[in-house]
């Protein structure tokens, strides 16, 4: 699962020592959130959940006085490659396409895509994958990794759950297989997974999911818990041993050579039974920066769209010279980490805070 180690920070230390001398570093991983547009409509989206954190500025007012939550907002072509240029010129290694919305909507998404891979950058999709416009297959076996959700084992619920129609999860496997195929044609080492975020509505089908994502030729499918407002209060006991006995039982029947069930559901609820960080000091923000649909740079995934999270504006400036600005070193400077609800990313600002300290007999290993 070394994909999703905490320790992963411990292969950039040349940032981490930056953070060391002047508490200010270049990201070496970046999420890019094209579009904040979405073809499905869940409800337990971040970025639509009332009352979430993320709900905060994501929706835009209609005339009416009510809130659209699924607003058509994208980041302008010649924008994103502005800003691709700038994450390749300050030393960024990586990009993720993520949301916010749906990545594929953006309507020159293939050609942003195609930019940043030009431009030396490693790449990643997260994508509900129902949209494959003609031209992925000589771009997304040039990527790092692509993760599509799912969400679900048969078409009723994901037809329920994302508020979409039954065809939609018949697009969902068949975009699937087809990106498999195609990624054993051209022999790529890009890593193709599968995520589940295990609901109410859903938990009975994690095993029905596991072994779709398998027979569909992912090479993983990830378990999550949810992030809302009741924290982890939204599993009670009964159904927390369920979930994860039926985890544990996918994984009995699915895994072997070429397929992994990834488990990640333990590690979130650990963060949200903590809740509020136990330390100060937040370095991963300066890891991996969010740029969001509204151009607005925000801490991290979790705090995106709040005014919590928000450090700064990209309408009016390129991204390289807000990053280097001195608001920007003042905003990550003042930042408290114990303001924040909760934090899915513990285990690496704790790891970061002790590389970047300045801890006491190191040399007695």
């Amino acid at each position: 699962m070394n994909e999703y180690s905490d320790w992963k920070v411990a292969w950039h230390l040349d940032r981490v020592a930056e953070l060391r001398a002047s508490g200010q570093t270049t990201p070496p991983h970046v999420q890019l959130i094209l579009s904040d547009l979405c073809n499905h409509d869940c409800p337990w989206c971040a970025y639509r959940m009332e009352g979430y954190s993320s709900n905060q500025h994501f929706g835009e007012a209609r005339p009416d006085g009510s809130m659209n939550h699924n607003p058509a907002r994208f980041i302008p072509y010649a924008k994103a490659l502005e800003i691709l240029d700038d994450c390749a010129a300050l030393g960024v290694r990586a990009v993720e396409f993520t949301g916010g919305g749906e990545p594929t909507v953006h309507p020159q998404h293939l050609q942003i895509f195609a930019h940043a891979l030009d431009l030396g950058l490693r790449c990643a999709l997260v994508s509900n994958g129902n949209l494959l416009r003609p031209g992925w297959e000589d771009l997304l076996p040039r990527f790092d990794w692509v993760r599509f959700s799912l969400d679900a084992g048969t078409a009723e619920t994901y037809a329920r759950i994302r508020r979409v129609c039954e065809s939609a999860f018949d697009r969902f496997q068949a975009n699937a297989r087809s990106l498999a195929g195609e990624l054993a044609r051209q022999s790529a080492d890009t890593l193709f997974g599968i995520s589940f975020i295990v609901l109410h509505e859903n938990w009975p089908e994690i095993v029905l999911a596991a072994d779709l994502a398998r027979r569909l030729g992912a090479g993983s499918i990830r378990f999550g818990a949810l992030f809302s407002p009741a924290l982890a209060d939204y599993y009670d006991a009964d159904l927390l041993a369920s979930i994860r006995a039926l985890i544990e039982q996918a994984r009995h029947l699915n895994e072997g050579p070429g397929f992994r069930v990834i488990d990640l559901f333990d590690q979130r609820m650990l963060d949200l039974e903590q809740g509020r960080p136990d330390y100060r000091t937040c370095l991963y923000q300066q890891m991996n920066v969010y740029i969001g649909g509204d151009l607005n740079v925000y801490r991290c995934c979790n705090t995106a769209y709040n005014d919590l999270g928000l450090v700064g504006s990209l309408k009016e400036q390129r991204f390289r010279e807000f990053w280097q600005s001195d608001a920007k070193r003042q905003a990550y400077r003042r930042f408290d980490a114990r303001a924040c609800q909760h934090c899915a990313f513990n285990g690496k600002n704790r790891l970061l805070n002790y590389l970047a300290g300045t801890p006491v007999h190191v040399e007695f290993a």
